[in-house]
C-alpha cells in the first residue's frame, strides 16, 4: 500500500508491473514511510487517506481513523432514516467520517456535526467538501450534545469508550492507537462517562419518536441499554457487526 501511494498507482497496477522503476526521490520517501510504519505509525496517517463506507477520508493525528466496525452504525441508522428528510445529529464526529457517510446515501437527510475539537472539525469540514456535501452538513463545535438548540429526529454517536488501562494494554501491543488523539478513545474510569453523559441530554435535544444509534464496546452493551431504557422509555434494540458483536445500541423516544 505504501509503495502504491508513493508511486500514485493502484497496488494492481505493481502487480500487474513489478518492473516499474522509482525515481531516487520516491525511493527516499518510500524507506521514510517504511520506517515510520516500522515504529507503528498507522497506515491511514502515512497516506493520509482512509476508506470509510466507501467513501474516501483525510485522516491526521487531529482525529481518529474511521474502523470498518464503525460502518455498523452508519447501517443501523440509515435503516431507520429509509429515505426520509430527517435532522440528524452526529456526536462527536471527528474526521466526519459517519455524518458525511449518512448524508453522502441519504440524500434527504440535513446532518449537524458535534465535536469540542476545533482541530477536528476543521478536517470534517475538508472531508464534508472533498465528498459533495458540505451543503448539508452544518458543523458546530461543543461539548457532546450541548450545541444543539432545537429537537432532531435522529442522534447517531461513536463517543471514546476505552478506559485508561485497555488503552494502555493496547498500545503495548503497538496499535495505531498510540499515535491517535487520547481524548478520542478515552472516557473515564470504565469507558462510560461520555456515554453516560449524552444520554442523559437526549430527553432534551430527541423529538418524540426520535431514535438514538451508540456505537459502544460490546461487553459494554447490556450497560449502555439499560441507559437507554431507563432514559428513553422505548425498547432497545441491538445491532451485532460482521464478527458478530454487539456493535450498536439503539433505542426510540416515546
Amino acid at each position: 500500500m505504501l509503495l502504491a501511494h508513493i508511486a500514485g498507482v493502484e497496488k494492481e497496477t505493481l502487480y500487474g508491473h513489478p518492473d516499474t522503476e522509482l525515481s531516487r526521490g520516491a525511493c527516499e520517501r518510500y524507506r521514510e514511510l517504511i520506517d515510520r510504519r516500522a515504529r507503528g505509525e498507522p497506515v491511514a496517517y502515512l497516506r493520509g487517506w482512509k476508506e470509510f463506507y466507501g467513501l474516501r477520508f483525510a485522516v491526521d493525528p487531529r482525529v481518529l481513523i474511521p474502523r470498518p466496525e464503525t460502518e455498523t452504525l452508519v447501517e443501523a441508522a440509515r435503516g431507520h432514516i429509509a429515505g426520509r428528510a430527517l435532522t440528524v445529529v452526529d456526536v462527536g464526529t471527528g474526521s466526519g467520517a459517519v455524518a458525511i457517510a449518512i448524508a453522502a446515501h441519504e440524500p434527504r437527510v440535513n446532518v449537524i456535526a458535534t465535536d469540542v475539537s476545533a482541530d477536528a472539525l476543521a478536517v470534517a469540514r475538508a472531508n464534508a467538501l472533498s465528498n459533495g456535501v458540505a451543503d448539508r452538513i452544518e458543523l458546530r463545535q461543543g461539548d457532546l450534545l450541548t450545541p444543539l438548540t432545537a429537537p432532531v429526529e435522529v442522534v447517531v454517536a461513536n463517543l471514546p469508550y476505552l478506559r485508561p488501562e485497555a488503552l494502555a494494554e493496547l498500545v503495548g501491543e503497538r496499535t495505531s492507537l498510540a499515535y491517535e488523539p487520547r481524548v478520542a478513545v478515552v472516557a473515564g474510569a470504565d469507558g462510560l462517562s461520555l456515554l453516560r453523559r449524552a444520554i442523559a441530554e437526549l430527553p432534551r435535544v430527541l423529538a418524540r419518536g426520535g431514535a438514538a444509534f451508540f456505537e459502544v464496546d460490546p461487553a459494554q452493551s447490556r450497560t449502555v441499554a439499560q441507559l437507554l431504557e431507563a432514559t428513553l422509555g422505548g425498547a432497545v434494540r441491538l445491532t451485532r457487526d460482521l464478527a458478530g458483536e454487539a456493535r450498536v445500541v439503539a433505542s426510540s423516544r416515546l
